[in-house]
């Protein structure tokens, strides 16, 4: 058993909160009346709506107001019955103090989007990049299919494929699971990290997993890594035949 610090910060990052909140400031309003379109104001050079089926398109500088957030594109399509519709060509959206950048949002339901192509998002200093994020307001859970990173000042955390609850403060990565802090020196994976947030900051790594602090190395088949109030962690190797360096 050795005790690696580790920054209390890190626990936000890995925790998912950004993963969840960088693509939900693109969500559509709530479902409100009389239009119960869970959109606020839509902008375009040019506009079709047909009040039968609720399908609107638009083309040209497409500005969509929601939420006291702004979102701009190429062109949009969206339907006021089904709340579902899309937004494409150079995304940009802001909310208060989030901003996302990508290709294209499709708005699945009132609470289900997908930011698809070069997703950026970014909130205060955290940031999240990935080809796909998807996000449920309702669930407040998000993934990121084909992977991606979670990252801050104080390091980052990468794997092939993501996901986030932030209710239970716990994020999970697959596949190549990368952890890195510079600021603390300190750097662990495995082909799988979970952390959760909520139990004292336990973060678990299984199947090949390895850390390193320093000049210190610990390799084992699973290991469970626990920051404490007091901005320690304590690494436990879960197998016997655990390789300390």
């Amino acid at each position: 058993m050795r005790a690696f610090k580790i920054i209390p910060g890190w626990a936000a990052v890995t925790a998912g909160v950004l993963l969840v909140s960088a693509v939900a400031l693109a969500a559509p309003e709530q479902e409100t009346e009389p239009t119960k379109s869970g959109l606020s104001e839509l902008n375009a050079d040019t506009m079709e709506y047909n009040m039968k089926t609720g399908q609107m398109t638009a083309t040209g500088n497409v500005v969509i107001h929601y939420d006291g957030g702004v979102a701009t594109g190429a062109s949009a399509t969206y339907n006021t019955k089904t709340s579902s519709g899309a937004l494409t060509g150079g995304v940009v959206a802001d909310k208060g103090d989030m901003h996302l950048d990508c290709d294209r949002i499709e708005f699945m339901s009132k609470t289900q989007i997908v930011a698809i192509g070069n997703v950026h998002g970014r909130k205060q200093d955290k940031q999240v990049v990935g080809p796909r994020v998807e996000y449920d307001s309702g669930e407040e859970y998000a993934r990121m299919p084909e992977g991606g990173t979670l990252s801050t000042k104080d390091g980052s955390f990468t794997a092939d494929y993501m996901e986030g609850w932030a209710k239970e403060e716990r994020a999970k990565g697959i596949g190549n699971a990368h952890i890195v802090s510079p600021s603390k020196d300190f750097e662990g994976g495995g082909d799988e990290a979970e952390y959760f947030g909520k139990e004292n900051g336990k973060l678990v790594l299984t199947g090949n997993a390895w850390a390193i602090r320093g000049n210190n190395m610990l390799k084992s088949g699973r290991m469970t890594v626990y920051l404490s109030e007091r901005d320690k962690a304590e690494t436990v190797a879960d197998e016997n035949e655990a390789e300390q360096q």
